[in-house]
Parts: C-alpha cells; structure tokens; sequence
C-alpha cells in the first residue's frame, strides 16, 4: 500500500526497472459485489444520534452509487468506502452538521457495501462523526472504534509489495487507533478522489533503504491518498511514524529528520 524509502533524506540513482518483489505482480484482492438496493435501504434509514435522516436518495446520488460500486474498471474496497463516505458527505451538506452514526444501521451499511473482507473490521466501530472543523475547506470524518488499537491485514494478510531502494517494501497492515481522522475532497484538475489529514492510523510492514545507507522500517505514518481514476493504483503520501522509533532504534540523526520529512510513492493501494 506504502512505499516509504530514505530519498528524502539523500539522492540515490534510479532503481533497476527489471528487480521487484516475488509477489509484485500477484492478483489483487477480490473486489465483491455490493448488495446495491440494500446499500440504498440502509442509506435511507440512516439516521444520526439526534435522530435526523442522513440520506435522502435523488437519480443523481443513485447513479453515483452506481458508478461507485459497478462502474468499469472496478474500483478497489479502499476507494468504495471512501466514495461511499464522499456522497454521504455531500449529501450531508452544512445544515447537518456536525451529526454522528452509530451502530447498529452504520455497520449494517458497510457489511452491504462489502467494502471489507474481514466483517469483524466495522463491527469494532462505535461511531462515525462528520463535522466542520479548522479552516480547511472539507469537513472531517472521525471514527471511533471499542478497543485501543485495531489492526486490519492488508490484501487478505499478504499485503502488497513493491521494489523499491534495493529492498522489497511490504505494507501488511493498517494500525488504527480510536480517533482515526481524515478529510475527503476531489482533485481540482481530474475526478481523482483525494483523502488527506489522516491522523491515528499507521501501515506496519516492511520499509527502508539499501542504497547510500541501511535503514530498516516498521510503522509509517498515513497522510495522504489520492486514487487514481480508472485504476487500482494510488498516490500515498506517508513519514516515519513516531512509534518507530518506540520499538526500533535509530540513530540520532534519522531520529531528528525522520519524521519531519515525508515521501510520496505511486502504487497499487487497496486493503
């Protein structure tokens, strides 16, 4: 999902075209059919804590979720639940917030939408906030979960690969903790979705750099997305997590500049 390498930190010569990883070319993950009438029911009979109905369906919003959902190329689940989450924000508008979903309807939707392989991953969500919050022209999406950190298996448990400073990077899971925050908008000049300002989540894997120096990775820092229209592939933009240096040592001066400087990488992205 993340390539994170150190060419942020020293100028290093192109990678041989011809090396990559053993699975860089595997299948991606099945992309399931949603239940699209239900997804519709329970969009309906959404409500939010103040007991407001969240979504009111129109032939616009219809034939969005039809292209969220159906259109071709597929989208990946990790686009599906974010274009899922854009049109329940547009049609959410100001007038509704900040407003919060709980379960049981929340977690229903997702199941529906079969934007996760894994069903135990929405069933630990407790809340879905929106709201309008600092200066930044999207609103933002707060998730709160029932335990302290989840961890969710990237690619059904094996991850995705990428060869990249000489060393094969593996990104195998999403670490999130209660507060996981983003905002969504489109991009200004394509229909690229773009989800950024994440805060509380973290891809635990396999990370660094074989060239001018060694350094080995495990957790990195999410910052940004920007999916790739017609394609499972995406710009992600992360840093070196400050829990890295919790668990691994480094030495002094990649402590100092490790996490000030972040890296953008263009791969498959998917969960």
């Amino acid at each position: 999902m993340v390539s994170f390498t150190s060419d942020s930190f020293a100028s290093a010569p192109e990678e041989d075209p011809v090396l990559k990883c053993p699975e860089a070319d595997a299948p991606p993950p099945p992309i399931l059919d949603a239940d699209l009438p239900k997804v519709v029911s329970l969009l309906e009979s959404l409500k939010d804590t103040q007991g407001r109905t969240v979504w009111k369906t129109t032939p616009e919003l219809l034939a969005d979720l039809k292209d969220v959902f159906t259109s071709t190329p597929r989208k990946t689940k990790l686009e599906q639940f974010f274009q899922l989450l854009f049109l329940i924000q547009k049609q959410a508008g100001d007038r509704t917030l900040p407003l919060t979903v709980e379960p049981p309807v929340i977690t229903d939707l997702l199941l529906a939408a079969k934007v996760f392989t894994d069903p135990a991953f929405p069933r630990r969500i407790t809340s879905v906030e929106l709201k309008r919050s600092g200066s930044s022209g999207a609103p933002l999406y707060k998730v709160q979960f029932s335990d302290q950190e989840v961890r969710f298996p990237i690619n059904q448990g094996k991850g995705f690969q990428t060869w990249d400073q000489g060393m094969c990077q593996i990104a195998k899971e999403l670490v999130f903790y209660p507060g996981f925050s983003f905002r969504i908008r489109t991009a200004r000049n394509s229909k690229n979705l773009i989800v950024e300002q994440f805060d509380k989540v973290e891809i635990f894997g396999q990370f660094g750099t074989r060239k001018i120096f060694s350094i080995d990775l495990s957790y990195v820092d999410l910052e940004k997305v920007e999916f790739i229209a017609g394609t499972d592939q995406g710009k992600v933009k992360a840093r070196v997590a400050r829990r890295e240096f919790e668990v691994n040592k480094h030495s002094k001066l990649f402590k100092f500049i490790g996490t000030m400087i972040p890296n953008t990488s263009k791969q498959r992205i998917d969960w």
